[in-house]
């Protein structure tokens, strides 16, 4: 295991213990990210509160190194993507995103109608992930943590359905598999990750209809990186092979639902800041693919704000069979 690689865990929650109540010091122990202002932050202390409250087991993530399964990558262009879907904010200058956060239900996947074209295997993968920076993934000093959920199909691995994480960059890097949380279709995810003063990024999770989280802290990837918090996103992706560095085919997930999209603006780490949602400059992405006509550009998975009963704003993320 690279130095890279390695990850540090936080303290056991107490069997019992009140995290509503826990003073901040504590917080960071368990690797809870910080309680929001309840009355300020109505929708970001929904979800903090959602995250802390019963059912809840905090457990160690388990993870395991990934190898030639999967990479993620950034996308070639913001708003039409050949492997992203989904929404992106960025702050208002000079200010960085310091804490990204979503909530999800996990799909049902099942292969598309029509096999992609410049593929090299039939195998359908999709990702949903919540992370900072990646969409300007050309420039050399890009990076990109993210956590989220992989699926795909019955029958082509034995671990369809699991969480991972990843701190994408140039240098050679890999993608974690979360083994100590299992999941299953139509579970609810709640997730998220912020950038602590070191440089290094907290990642947490949390399989809300069975109460099991996970958080750790990995350290940045080796190399000259930018800053952290040049934006945040909620998304939808299709991964790349890595031996070729072609992207697989995306697994028809139906949709996806992103709930709580919310992010943190500020000048420092843990500092203090305006909360960002979807009403912020939110961009919409959507994911192109060439399918059987090699002239003809079909968008195979599209994104839509969505505004929910409790005043949140959301995206919608659809898959759509070629046509």
């Amino acid at each position: 295991m690279s130095e890279h690689d390695r990850y540090e865990t936080y303290q056991a929650v107490p069997a019992g213990y009140n995290l509503l109540d826990a003073p901040q010091r504590e917080l960071d122990l368990y690797g809870i990210p910080p309680r929001p202002d309840s009355s300020a932050e109505e929708q970001f202390f929904r979800f903090w509160k959602k995250l802390v409250s019963p059912p809840f087991r905090k457990i160690d993530p388990g993870l395991h190194i990934l190898d030639n399964i999967f990479t993620t990558q950034p996308p070639n262009n913001l708003e039409s993507s050949l492997n992203w879907s989904g929404a992106v904010v960025s702050p208002p200058w000079p200010k960085r995103i310091t804490l990204a956060v979503a909530g999800w239900i996990v799909p049902k996947v099942s292969h598309p109608s029509t096999p992609a074209l410049f593929t090299d295997k039939d195998e359908p993968k999709t990702l949903v992930w919540v992370g900072l920076d990646g969409h300007n993934g050309r420039l050399p000093r890009i990076s990109l943590p993210q956590i989220g959920t992989f699926h795909t199909p019955d029958g082509l691995s034995k671990n369809q359905h699991y969480a991972w994480s990843s701190w994408w960059h140039h240098s050679p890097q890999s993608v974690s598999r979360i083994d100590n949380l299992e999941i299953r279709p139509g579970q609810e995810i709640l997730a998220g990750l912020w950038v602590m003063i070191s440089g290094d990024v907290s990642f947490f999770i949390k399989n809300q209809s069975t109460g099991d989280f996970c958080s750790f802290c990995k350290r940045p990837p080796p190399g000259d990186i930018e800053p952290l918090g040049s934006s945040a996103e909620w998304i939808v992706e299709r991964p790349t092979e890595p031996s070729t560095n072609k992207l697989y085919p995306l697994a028809d997930y139906r949709s996806v639902d992103f709930r709580y999209c919310m992010a943190r603006a500020a000048d420092k780490p843990l500092g203090p800041g305006p909360l960002m949602t979807l009403a912020d400059n939110g961009r919409m992405i959507k994911m192109r693919e060439a399918f059987a006509d090699p002239y003809r550009t079909v968008y195979v998975s599209r994104a839509k704000e969505r505004r929910d009963r409790d005043g949140s704003i959301g995206v919608t993320c659809t898959f759509h069979e070629p046509t």
